[in-house]
C-alpha cells in the first residue's frame, strides 16, 4: 500500500491532543459519516476523547449507521485538535464560516483527510492535508493511513469504513473502486466484517 509522508504530522497532532473534533462538511454523506464514526472508534481506542461535529442535521437516510446521533451541531468550547474528513475546501463549510467559530479551529492543529480532486478555496488553517483522488473514498484513505501509522482499527471501525467505501462507490459498481479498494474490502471481510449485513 502507498505511504503518505504527511501521515507523520497527523500522528503527531493526534498524539499531542486529548480532545479531538472530527468534522464533516455541510453536505454529509455515507463516506463522511462513516469516516467520522470510524475515526471516533480509532481515536477513542487510543484513550483520546473524540467529538463529532457537523453544522447540519444528519440526513435521515444515513441514520442506519450506529452513532449518527452523537454528531453535534456546535463545536465544543475546549478541544486540542481537529480532523476534517471528506472535504478540503472552505466552500463546503459555509455555516461554520457564518457562525464565527472558524477561528476556534484555526487556533488549533488541524488535519484534513480527503479524496476529491484538488479544489479551489482550500482549508486555510489546515496544519496538514492528505488529499488523494485515486482513493475510492475518504474511508479508504483513513484505513491506509491508520495501517501506515500502526493504529488499531477495530472490527466496528472497519465496518464503518466499509460503509463509507460502499457509499461512494455505489456498492463497488462505479469507476471509483480500484483493485486496491477490493483488496481492502477483502481485508475487512477476513477481519470479521459482515458484508451482506451492510
Amino acid at each position: 500500500m502507498q505511504e503518505y509522508p504527511e501521515a507523520a504530522t497527523i500522528k503527531e497532532i493526534v498524539e499531542k491532543a486529548h480532545k479531538i473534533v472530527i468534522i464533516q462538511a455541510d453536505n454529509p454523506d455515507a463516506d463522511s459519516l462513516g469516516s467520522a464514526l470510524a475515526l471516533e472508534h480509532i481515536i477513542g481506542d487510543m484513550g483520546k476523547e473524540p467529538y463529532l461535529y457537523c453544522a447540519v442535521d444528519t440526513p435521515t437516510y444515513l441514520r442506519y449507521m450506529s452513532g449518527w446521533d452523537r454528531v453535534q451541531k456546535d463545536l465544543p468550547k475546549d478541544f486540542d485538535a481537529s480532523i476534517i474528513v471528506d472535504a478540503s475546501t472552505m466552500t463546503l463549510f459555509e455555516r461554520l464560516s457564518q457562525s464565527g467559530q472558524q477561528g476556534w479551529l484555526a487556533s488549533k492543529p488541524c488535519a484534513v483527510i480527503d479524496h476529491h480532486e484538488i479544489v479551489e478555496n482550500p482549508i486555510p488553517f489546515a496544519t496538514v492535508t492528505v488529499n488523494d483522488s485515486s482513493r475510492a473514498s475518504a474511508g479508504e484513505l483513513i484505513y491506509i493511513i491508520a495501517k501506515q501509522l500502526n493504529w488499531s482499527v477495530s472490527t466496528a471501525a472497519q465496518e464503518l469504513l466499509m460503509t463509507s467505501i460502499l457509499g461512494d462507490t455505489q456498492g463497488l459498481t462505479n469507476q471509483l473502486a480500484s483493485s486496491e479498494t477490493y483488496k481492502i474490502m477483502a481485508e475487512f471481510v477476513e477481519n470479521g466484517v459482515d458484508r451482506p449485513k451492510l
